[in-house]
């Protein structure tokens, strides 16, 4: 046997782990260490934690003695009446040692014509460990890429031409025939696949998340960006009201095959000057009642702020007192996607207690910790949320 220590906050994980083929392990590959017993424990163990049956029971070593608790009960799969968990899919790790135990797991969707072998494995495992697909569907700006173009904060930086530029005459001339047929081809291929996955009885309901950075195309974001930055889209912006009925046409071509799925519309956290009355503007051009959720896409969100971005002025409680949807953040990149690490900001009880109570209702982490699904365990043990929209 090989004892792993892994430090978490200010407490020590102790888990046994079997290094062969141990019929005993579960399936995470961690042994229940059930022979702990309660009693004294030593003076340099005081705060130390460890599994007694693994995601279930744990003791604690406080004031010299081994405590033993239990985890909440936890139903696998997205819940908006809980905290929510979740790590991306990576294709080094697609084993279920790094996701089982996370409440859902996302993958990017947009580079491809179709919908491919990687992100069918992505939801193979969530049926498999019981959670939720969530899709960041960044369908334009990756079709963009496909011409020349690149996000509008990597553009600057090499000779490729900005979305924040070419951006809206690509959707004017190519929304029909090409990006929502691309819609058309993922939706389609993910209900195939759910079809053969799930029996009649199961309800399929994976969270998409529509255009990250969809606000850059219109034309209250081009008229900012002349200010801001000295740029504009060529032949202006898409109008705000067309930019409202291309989202439909996107969200109902998904409903067309996913009828269940979930939709999440983008808040652009990166834009400087949104506040209060800049929401409630831009998103009165959206149906939304067809949005369960709003999401924050850009990987840098706070978790210790009230703010949702440094440079922005838009709080986490604002942001949910104008629209009235629960939030999905996401951290762990940054510009073109790069990957910047576990944010060890979200993983404290504390703040995502806070975060809770402004209306966040996940995390998900783009650049995990490999034990993620292990801090999320013992983090879920802990946590104390209640959010109003759960309330008889």
């Amino acid at each position: 046997m090989q004892r792993i220590i892994l430090t978490i906050f200010s407490f020590v994980f102790v888990i046994v782990c079997g290094c062969g083929d141990d019929s005993s392990s579960t399936q995470s590959g961690l042994e229940d260490n059930t022979e702990l017993k309660a009693g004294p424990c030593e003076a340099t163990e005081e705060n130390s934690y460890r599994w007694v049956k693994e995601g279930v029971t744990f003791q604690v070593c406080q004031n010299g003695e081994w405590i033993q608790d239990s985890v909440k009960s936890h139903q696998s799969g997205f819940d908006p009446c809980q905290f929510n968990f979740g790590a991306a899919w990576r294709g080094n790790h697609e084993e279920p040692v790094y996701y089982e135990g996370l409440d859902y797991v996302s993958v990017w969707l947009g580079d491809n014509a179709y919908y491919n072998e990687f992100e069918k494995r992505m939801v193979s495992m969530c049926k498999r460990i019981g959670a939720t697909p969530m899709i960041y569907a960044y369908v334009i700006a990756e079709f963009g890429k496909d011409h020349g173009m690149d996000d509008c904060d990597v553009a600057s930086s090499n000779d490729k031409k900005s979305l924040c530029v070419y951006g809206a005459d690509l959707i004017r001339e190519y929304f029909a025939d090409s990006i929502l047929y691309r819609y058309q081809k993922y939706a389609s291929g993910m209900a195939n696949q759910a079809d053969m996955l799930l029996d009649n009885s199961e309800i399929f309901e994976p969270i998409w998340m529509i255009e990250p950075d969809y606000y850059q195309y219109s034309q209250m974001a081009s008229e900012q960006s002349v200010d801001n930055k000295g740029e504009e889209q060529l032949n202006g912006g898409i109008p705000d009201s067309m930019m409202g009925v291309y989202f439909k046409q996107i969200v109902d071509t998904i409903k067309a095959y996913l009828p269940d799925a979930r939709i999440a519309i983008d808040i652009s956290p990166w834009v400087s000057d949104m506040d209060s009355l800049g929401l409630e503007k831009w998103f009165s051009n959206f149906d939304m009642t067809q949005v369960d959720y709003v999401s924050t896409s850009g990987g840098r969100t706070m978790a210790n702020s009230e703010k949702i971005r440094g440079t922005n002025k838009l709080t986490w409680k604002k942001l949910y007192e104008v629209l009235k949807k629960p939030i999905l953040a996401d951290v762990g990149y940054s510009a073109g996607g790069n990957g910047t690490g576990h944010a060890k900001a979200w993983d404290d009880i504390a703040n995502l207690e806070a975060r809770a109570k402004d209306g966040v209702v996940g995390v998900m982490q783009m650049d995990a910790a490999l034990d993620y699904p292990l801090r999320a365990s013992y983090i879920r043990s802990r946590l104390q949320v209640e959010y109003p929209w759960c309330k008889e």
